[in-house]
């Protein structure tokens, strides 16, 4: 197996980590703001059992990219869709990408660099 610098590695990780971070935060405070916003004035309130947890960050975000309601789910699949705009499916999709480019680079770090000995 090709292992690549370890500088260049820090150079794609670190980004990639910001990348991630920076799409989740927008995701939550702007998507996540007007979906809910707009199911409350319904009368849908989000679920009470995520309460400052943050799982349905994630929820919210695969029914968004995935464009069509669930056969079971413990979120409003519907309402969700209904409300979504474009731009939530941007940040959707940016936030599902850069978790995938961060946990492939954080699993080959891991293997190719042994971080998990630095550990301790």
């Amino acid at each position: 197996m090709y292992v690549i610098p370890e500088n260049i590695f820090w150079i794609l990780a670190g980004p990639s980590l910001i990348a991630f971070l920076i799409s989740t935060l927008c995701f939550t405070r702007i998507s996540m703001k007007h979906i809910e916003k707009k199911m409350r004035e319904e009368g849908i309130h989000e679920p009470l059992w995520d309460k400052g947890l943050g799982i349905r960050v994630s929820m919210y975000g695969k029914v968004i990219r995935r464009q069509k309601p669930a056969k079971a789910t413990v979120v409003n699949d519907e309402a969700i869709l209904r409300h979504a705009r474009p731009i939530d499916l941007i940040l959707a999709r940016t936030m599902h990408y850069s978790f995938i480019i961060m946990m492939t680079l954080a699993i080959y770090g891991y293997f190719a660099y042994d971080l998990g000995e630095r550990a301790y």
